[in-house]
């Protein structure tokens, strides 16, 4: 079994920074040529995307002190500029603009994208706490370029709060993740018409550093509707006092679902916002079963769902490769492959990650803890 990186990180974003970038350099230098290539593909070059990242770079610094602090502390341990850096964390904005006109132009074989997540109520969860869980599905070459970061602030009245979430080499906002207030967060993305038509806007990844950063349910929900978004986005976001909201967010609207009887579950097309259209289909059809599928087996067992329960459903082989446990159709160019990158599983009421180094039908979970009792895991420590 291979073991996921952890780095233990304090409450300084520069030696955050520092320690990210010098402990994961070569991962973010492929990580950098992994999205260079799969934007190629799509016929964007490197200049064209290195044009666009020098303006993401310049929005962040207005908009997240702290985050592009830590970001370019990663640039300067790592060896890279700050506008490399700045196109990982704008690689959601850039990628999912190349999959609107991907989506604009579905006249080629689709690829196999998508993300299949859902979220467990205390009252049907064999433990009584709330879970968050989700197959993160994404391009094959990300996988081995992943970390867990546990970030421990100083909290209190003027501080943040800790957090435990799971990433990208270089990119310093946590896409999964529980901090000490038991606020959760898992994703999935959406593709939608106006996808890139309102220019720069908060990254989505510096959105989910913020989720993670709330010390309270409504102040985590902030950093979602407060502002409009370039790119549309799926945010399951979960209390460990029993709530859960599901909100669809796309450029110009929010639509919110809530569980029902017990469970919420989503993958990548849009199913509550009707003021827009959803084109991820387009490209990835599987999207339009996954979701109902992962539904049917969660609320098919007889009791509480434990993990045995969840971890069936996260493994789900229908329609393979497509399918909610995704693999690489070798059909498709090496650039476009996707695979289940990462399953996870998230305790809020434990502060726990467990989280898989690729497909869960292969790779077991391994378990990440707030408090630091972790297992299978190799870990820096900051200074």
């Amino acid at each position: 079994m291979s073991a996921l990186r952890l780095l233990d990180l304090g409450d300084d974003p520069q030696e955050r920074g520092c320690i990210h970038g010098a402990t994961l350099a070569d991962e973010i230098r492929a990580n950098i040529t992994t999205y260079l290539d799969r934007f190629a593909i799509a016929g964007v070059t490197r200049l064209n995307v290195l044009e666009r990242s020098e303006k993401w770079l310049a929005f962040m610094e207005e908009d997240n002190f702290d985050y592009t602090t830590e970001m370019k502390a990663v640039a300067r341990a790592s060896g890279l500029s700050d506008v490399e850096l700045a196109l990982l964390n704008a690689r959601y904005e850039i990628t999912y603009e190349v999959f609107a006109r991907e989506a604009h132009h579905a006249n080629t074989r689709p690829e196999q994208e998508g993300c299949t997540s859902f979220g467990i109520m205390p009252e049907i969860s064999a433990t009584g706490h709330t879970l968050l869980c989700q197959n993160w599905d994404w391009l094959e070459g990300v996988r081995g370029c992943t970390f867990v970061q546990r970030v421990r602030n100083s909290g209190g009245d003027a501080g943040k709060p800790s957090f435990i979430g799971f990433t990208e080499a270089g990119i310093v906002g946590s896409k999964m993740g529980v901090n000490e207030a038991g606020i959760g967060l898992c994703v999935n993305g959406l593709v939608t018409p106006r996808d890139g038509a309102k220019g720069i806007r908060k990254p989505f990844h510096v959105r989910c550093r913020e989720i993670l950063e709330a010390w309270r349910f409504d102040q985590a929900l902030l950093p979602v509707v407060q502002t409009d978004r370039t790119a549309s986005t799926n945010y399951l976001i979960g209390h460990s006092d029993g709530e859960i909201l599901n909100i669809e967010a796309t450029p110009d609207f929010c639509s919110v679902s809530h569980p029902r009887d017990g469970l919420v579950v989503h993958a990548n097309h849009l199913t509550s916002e009707t003021r827009t259209v959803s084109q991820m289909e387009r490209i990835a059809p599987n999207t339009l079963y996954r979701a109902a599928r992962t539904e049917r087996r969660l609320r098919a067992h007889s009791g509480p769902i434990d993990r045995a329960v969840i971890t069936e459903a996260l493994c789900d082989h229908f329609s393979y490769p497509a399918s909610v446990c995704r693999h690489a159709d070798r059909a498709l160019p090496a650039e476009k492959r996707v695979i289940t990158v990462a399953a996870i599983i998230i305790d809020l009421d434990d502060r726990v990650l467990h989280v898989t180094d690729g497909p869960p039908c292969e790779a077991p979970f391994q378990r990440f803890a707030l408090d630091g009792s972790d297992t299978a895991t190799t870990t820096s420590t900051a200074a």
